[in-house]
């Protein structure tokens, strides 16, 4: 058989484990009231390269599924309303600055403790910065929790927090080949990526409803949905050369385009393909990873402290910083426990360090770890912080500012 024909078998049998067998799964662990997309992660652990290995793992899959989440955080941009969104951006940038801070400066102070050189330790601190919020935003999605104060602020954070971890790694990188952090270089990537992320969500705020009712009038089955879904490739393919994640621009392009003429229809329908498509990037996401030769035990103790700091980090962080400006304690707890997941920028992080000679293959197993273990770890803690306690449908802060509708 050909190369493209193999490819083709592949894809058949991913999306029969993404549409049958983690379905399955879901089925499970609804019934026991837990939230579904632990039996996506599962599905992967046990079908992946950690026991069975059926699950083929190759750049093609590994697109698709970053396909299938790129969709997902398109739908939380849409459910997300613009104007508050905006209206509280600069609470978001200080409690971003607050987590980002905590749960660094724990993963350099476990490096420096376990006797690892500065330059490693910030690597270190680096694998604990970035939140991937994938895994909350489909809890809060499945348990009606996304348009809320505390799911608002998750998402904010989420954004701005992928961008401080591109600054961090970026410094990263000065480190290792100058020997000193280039300033200007950081500068440029602080200014370029918050523009370009500005520009998107204005835009679009701005000239979407042009896009939606010039779709509206073609001739043509599904145009406002094929247009919009046009709009998203196309931004999340340019920011490329802004050195920015798709999925910043996917959630930029979601949330310029919520107030736009015909957005809920359109969300409606992105919803569909989000529940559809994500799961597969949740199977990837552990299909990929051997557990086996993450467990070293003479380093048991390190992967111990440094999965607590990924737990602590966060919810210090973003927990106490959402507290001190005026949220309640449970709407504080849940916003830590929403920012608790790590993906990609934690394994980028870990494999900058590692390729540079900076970290030992321990570090970079110590952050496959982290990945699974906050995101196994956070759909039943966020479903439960979420469905008890008080809910809120408005938080007035300290700082004069109103969080919800």
């Amino acid at each position: 058989m050909g190369g493209g024909e193999e490819l083709l078998y592949d894809l058949m049998l991913v999306l029969f484990f993404a549409f049958v067998v983690s379905r399955l799964f879901e089925e499970l662990f609804a019934r026991i009231g837990q939230p579904t997309v632990i039996g996506d992660l599962l599905t992967g652990l046990i079908f992946g390269a950690s026991f069975l290995g059926w699950y083929p793992v190759n750049d093609m899959v590994k697109a698709i599924s970053s396909f299938g989440i790129v969709i997902l955080l398109f739908y939380a941009g849409l459910e997300t309303k613009y104007s508050e969104f905006m209206h509280s951006l600069p609470v978001y940038g200080i409690i971003t600055i607050g987590e980002a801070m905590a749960a660094f400066g724990l993963g350099y102070t476990i490096g420096i403790f376990w006797g690892y050189p500065p330059k490693s330790a910030y690597f270190i601190g680096a694998v604990l910065e970035a939140t991937s919020v994938s895994v909350s935003v489909k809890t809060l999605i499945e348990i009606g929790k996304l348009n809320t104060p505390e799911g608002y602020t998750v998402m904010g954070i989420a954004v701005l927090d992928d961008l401080t971890a591109l600054i961090t790694i970026v410094a990263g990188a000065s480190l290792i080949y100058s020997n000193t952090f280039n300033i200007e270089t950081m500068a440029e990537v602080i200014l370029i990526a918050f523009t370009v992320w500005l520009i998107i969500v204005l835009g679009l705020h701005k000239y979407g409803s042009y896009i939606t009712r010039f779709a509206s009038k073609l001739h043509t089955d599904e145009s406002v949905l094929v247009f919009t879904l046009g709009t998203l490739v196309a931004l999340a393919y340019l920011v490329k050369y802004a050195r920015l994640s798709p999925l910043v621009a996917a959630y930029a392009t979601g949330l310029g385009l919520s107030e736009a003429w015909g957005s809920r229809a359109v969300s409606d329908k992105v919803r569909i393909l989000a529940v559809l498509f994500s799961v597969l990037f949740f199977i990837t996401t552990t299909a990929a990873v051997d557990v086996r030769k993450a467990l070293v035990p003479e380093y048991t103790w390190f992967y111990l402290a440094i999965i607590g700091a990924a737990f602590l980090g966060k919810l210090l962080g973003g927990g106490l910083t959402s507290y001190i400006l005026g949220y309640p304690g449970r709407s504080a707890l849940r916003i830590g426990v929403g920012l608790f997941p790590r993906a990609e920028f934690c394994l980028i992080a870990a494999y900058v360090g590692y390729s540079s000679g900076l970290l030992g293959p321990e570090v970079y197993l110590a952050a496959i770890l982290i990945t699974l273990t906050t995101n196994f770890a956070t759909p039943p803690l966020l479903k439960y912080v979420y469905l008890t306690g008080k809910e809120y449908k408005r938080i007035r802060l300290r700082i004069g500012r109103t969080i919800g509708a």
